[in-house]
C-alpha cells in the first residue's frame, strides 16, 4: 500500500538531508514534526517584493520560479523542482523585505517549515544548524556560480551549462523563462536549441 503524501514527502525530505548530514532518531523527530504539506495550483505567487519569507520549502513536487521584474521585464533569477529546497532564502535569512516573486509554474506539493520553528530547531540541535549552514552555502555557491556564468561565458555556453547541469528543465519550464533565466532572447534560444540537438 502507498505511504500517505506526508509520510513520503517525509522520506523525500530526510534522504535529501542525510546525504549531506545526519541526525540522530530523536532529532529527526523533533525536526520531522514542524513541516506542513501543503499544496498550490499553478501560477500561485508564494512570496511576492516587499513581503518577509516566512517559510523555507522542500519540493515534493512541481516546479517553481523566483523572477523580479525590471522596467516591466520579468527576470527569471531561480528554479526549484522535486526534492530541492525553495523559498525567498536571503529573506529568510535575514526577514527583510523579499525582493523577488516565488511563483509556482505548475501544480505543486511541498512541505514547509516556518522561519520560527527553524530558530527554535537550531537552538535546540546543533547538527540542525549545521545543516542549515551547509543548504545556505549551497544556494551561496551556486548563485555565484550563475553569476559568472552570465558575466564570462557565451549564450552557447550558457545554454550548454544548463543542459548539462539540468537537463531535464527543457521539459519542465516554458523556454521563454528559461530565456530569461539565460539572459537571452527567445529567439536566441531556440535557434541554440535547434543547433545543439543538430549537433
Amino acid at each position: 500500500m502507498k505511504p500517505p503524501p506526508e509520510v513520503l514527502a517525509l522520506k523525500h525530505l530526510k534522504e535529501a538531508i542525510f546525504s549531506k548530514v545526519v541526525f540522530s532518531p530523536e532529532t529527526w523527530e523533533d525536526f520531522a514534526q514542524c513541516w506542513e504539506l501543503v499544496s498550490y495550483p499553478k501560477n500561485t505567487y508564494l512570496t511576492k517584493p516587499g513581503q518577509i519569507e516566512r517559510y523555507l520549502y522542500f519540493v515534493e513536487d512541481g516546479v517553481q520560479r523566483g523572477f523580479h521584474l525590471v522596467d516591466g521585464e520579468e527576470i527569471c533569477v531561480a528554479f526549484s523542482f522535486d526534492h530541492s529546497y525553495s523559498g525567498v532564502v536571503d529573506s529568510l535569512i535575514t526577514q527583510t523585505p523579499a525582493k523577488y516573486y516565488l511563483e509556482t509554474i505548475s501544480d505543486s506539493v511541498l512541505l514547509r517549515l516556518s522561519h520560527e520553528d527553524l530558530q527554535s530547531l537550531y537552538e535546540r540541535h546543533k547538527v540542525v544548524e549545521r545543516w542549515g549552514r551547509l543548504i545556505a552555502e549551497q544556494i551561496l555557491v551556486g548563485k555565484a556560480n550563475r553569476e559568472v556564468a552570465i558575466l564570462s561565458y557565451t549564450a552557447e555556453e550558457r545554454y550548454r551549462r544548463l543542459m548539462t547541469q539540468s537537463p531535464r528543465c527543457i521539459q519542465l519550464i516554458p523556454q521563454k523563462y528559461l530565456a530569461s533565466y539565460l539572459r537571452m532572447t527567445p529567439e536566441t534560444f531556440s535557434r541554440l536549441r535547434r543547433k545543439v540537438k543538430d549537433l
